[in-house]
């Protein structure tokens, strides 16, 4: 299969956006987003809504269950989100290949970390035969690759508690 002339998107690039996005105030100005308040409620919201949370179109919790789409931490469990963690991220998935550019909050502990990972699941090595070890080998290892970091971060001593509000966000009912 030749790739060059499909889309590349570097990983290191990817988080820089997305770092961009979360934090304007961190970064230099010539890398912000011309972006207005609304703009970046607008996002938060979107990069971290959860299928039940949303209104239109309304989900079926069956097939789209809380860690729909939210591979790092908890892609390979089918459980509710503890209200107190929000995992706010873009995935994607194409020719064997698992992304997740996260930033995972939680809330009530002052938790915060960005975690980007690629795992790339293509055992027999042909692609587009939809034939991919998504659900066996990679969202299991980016669930645990989340969890591993997570736990790490919440027995690190952090000096100073990060400021969280701006990461609560009002979803549908």
């Amino acid at each position: 299969f030749d790739f060059t002339e499909k889309n590349y998107f570097a990983l290191e690039d990817q988080q820089a956006m997305l770092k961009a996005v979360l934090f304007p105030n961190d970064v230099p100005d010539k890398q912000r987003f011309n972006l207005a308040p609304g703009d970046y409620s607008f996002l938060y919201r979107y990069l971290s809504q959860l299928p039940r949370e949303t209104a239109y179109p309304k989900y079926d919790s069956t097939g789209f269950y809380d860690s729909y789409c939210k591979f790092l931490l908890t892609g390979d469990r089918k459980t509710m989100f503890p209200r107190n963690i929000r995992i706010f991220n873009k995935v994607g998935d194409a020719y064997g290949y698992l992304i997740d550019n996260a930033y995972i909050v939680n809330v009530e502990k002052g938790l915060e970390f960005m975690l980007s990972a690629v795992i790339y699941v293509n055992a027999d090595g042909i692609f587009n035969d939809d034939k991919y070890e998504y659900d066996t080998v990679g969202i299991p290892f980016m669930g645990n690759l989340g969890r591993v970091i997570y736990d790490y971060e919440a027995r690190r001593k952090r000096p100073n508690k990060p400021d969280l509000s701006r990461f609560r966000v009002t979803y549908d009912k």
